[in-house]
């Protein structure tokens, strides 16, 4: 978009209206639809695909104008907008068979099926005569404007050639804000699609304002997003931290910096950094409680359960409201056998229904009781994109193999890349093919896991030791994954590759040894009567 465009663009109504569709009132004001007095609950994009509809009717909207006007980019697939569609639809409860509010127009996209009204006069904006015509209507008197402002130009004393230069980079900052706004609603689905959305949006509004601190700091909380949710790669990782530790040598004072910083070392397992990195965002900025839940992420993977706690109470008394705090506290609950496991893990589903990560979590709590087929329903319940994403995958592939479906496992696995990785080669070792294992416990990769202090990479290592009949190097791999904090020993009870071993004498050991680290933790929190009165709080 040029700086005419973007001119052309500001001018264009932007007073507030209600629109009455049916039963329904789209406020654009209050940016909500309601019916009656009930606010219906749309995600900011399938509001704005609503609105953009609206606008157009009674004509259907193609895929292209959708695209642009409801996610400010032209690179959105014809999948994904009827993939939001479908979310529309459901938001507003409307039969695609027999709509009310929403029909498919075949060949040319969609459109509102009734009649549309307004509530109440709109205000006028600053170019009036371009708020009353119809979206269409305005992209043709947006050309007639465009070739006038070209005449314009041609009739401008010099001084005002010389601005044209300052109103360029102010629209192209303009342009690069609309990419970040919407960039930003994509990443608040906590979808696999939409982040890949939302990272090619980024790069866009970077290539318009390359110093955008907002839109980089927002690209680096995507690429560790990508990494940890949704099978990102190192590159990710990677370039999440260099953006980070940019936009900390800029302004060391931000707090939000330095949780990007923090995150993108804990998607690459560094831990002991990403740990001291969330303290220093909260110590910044008080208000920061997402930072104390992220702490209390990497507390919960150490082991330090008591203190994972505190973290996640203090911040709900600050009133955070972390996405994840309910499912980690349902975490911990599960580990030291707590009877309130049940609803925090239910307040988790109610507040992220169909989310990867309270999914993902909720299956592994089935796989953990040794019921698969119920971590499959639960992995069921994923949408679109989200299905196929990797750590979906793995967990299914794993469901399968407790269920003796080998090649539908290792179908499944190959399709979660590197996620699958040493579950396939677990897999392989129990046939007796030992390639798989012998690339992964290469010099120079083990070199690289030994240095991870992530324990669940050495519960895996243990897995494919023992399903290749290594079993004393395989304990040795569990006993080092205690000592970095794995508290999970039902997990290795229900563990397809470790049965033989945790019934020997070493593994008994091993289990004895998590019970009592459990049995450590579940008195520190039993003896401290705020956090007792936390937990068992309805």
């Amino acid at each position: 978009m040029n700086f005419l465009e973007a001119f052309i663009l500001k001018g264009r109504y932007d007073g507030a209206m209600r629109y009455v569709l049916n039963d329904l009132t789209i406020d654009t004001k209050a940016r909500n639809v309601r019916r009656g007095d009930i606010t219906l609950k749309l995600p900011d994009l399938s509001y704005d695909v609503l609105l953009a509809l609206v606008k157009m009717a009674p004509d259907p909207l193609g895929s292209a104008e959708i695209s642009q006007q409801a996610w400010g980019t032209d690179h959105v697939t014809n999948e994904t907008i009827s993939q939001r569609i479908t979310l529309l639809r459901k938001s507003l409860d409307d039969d695609p068979k027999e709509p009310r509010y929403i029909r498919t127009v075949r060949g040319k996209g969609y459109a509102i099926a009734g009649q549309i009204a307004w509530a109440e006069e709109p205000s006028r904006g600053t170019f009036d005569w371009l708020a009353k015509p119809k979206p269409r209507a305005m992209m043709t008197a947006g050309v007639a404007v465009l070739a006038g402002a070209a005449f314009l130009l041609l009739s401008f004393p010099k001084s005002a050639l010389e601005s044209t230069g300052a109103l360029a980079q102010s629209a192209q900052s303009t342009a690069s804000q609309t990419l970040l706004q919407r960039a930003r609603q994509q990443l608040s689905l906590h979808q696999s699609l939409e982040t890949d959305r939302a990272i090619a949006m980024l790069r866009e509004a970077l290539a318009k304002d390359p110093d955008s601190f907002d839109a980089r700091l927002t690209m680096s909380f995507a690429l560790s997003t990508r990494a940890t949710k949704f099978g990102g790669d190192e590159p990710d990782e990677q370039e999440a931290e260099t953006i980070a530790r940019a936009l900390i040598s800029e302004r060391p004072g931000n707090s939000n910096a330095w949780s990007a910083l923090a995150y993108s070392l804990g998607s690459q397992g560094r831990m002991d950094e990403s740990l001291p990195a969330y303290r220093r965002a909260h110590q910044l900025d008080p208000a920061n409680t997402a930072a104390l839940s992220s702490a209390a992420h990497v507390l919960l993977l150490r082991g330090e359960l008591h203190q994972a706690l505190l973290l996640e109470m203090k911040a709900k008394q600050a009133g955070g409201n972390s996405r994840y705090a309910e499912i980690q506290i349902a975490q911990i609950m599960e580990l030291i056998d707590h009877p309130s496991v049940s609803h925090w893990r239910e307040r988790a589903l109610a507040l992220n229904p169909g989310q990867v990560v309270v999914l993902g979590e909720i299956a592994r709590s089935h796989l953990r009781d040794g019921n698969p087929e119920s971590a499959l329903e639960t992995l069921d319940q994923a949408d679109g994109q989200d299905r196929v994403a990797p750590q979906i995958l793995q967990l299914r592939g794993r469901a399968n193999i407790s269920l003796g479906r080998i090649a539908v496992a290792r179908q499944i696995l190959g399709e979660a890349g590197w996620r699958g990785e040493y579950d396939l080669a677990a897999l392989d070792a129990l046939s007796g093919d030992d390639d798989r294992a012998n690339a992964i416990f290469n010099p120079v990769k083990l070199a690289d896991i030994e240095s991870d202090p992530d324990p669940q990479s050495r519960v895996q290592l243990a897995e494919i030791r023992s399903a290749q009949g290594k079993q004393d190097q395989a304990l040795r791999l569990l006993s080092q994954a205690v000592s970095l904090g794995w508290r999970d020993a039902r997990w290795l009870e229900h563990s397809p590759f470790l049965g033989e071993l945790l019934a020997s004498e070493g593994g008994k050991a091993i289990g004895d040894r998590i019970e009592r680290e459990i049995e450590a933790q579940r008195m520190l929190i039993a003896a401290t009567v705020p956090l007792t009165e936390f937990l068992a709080r309805r």
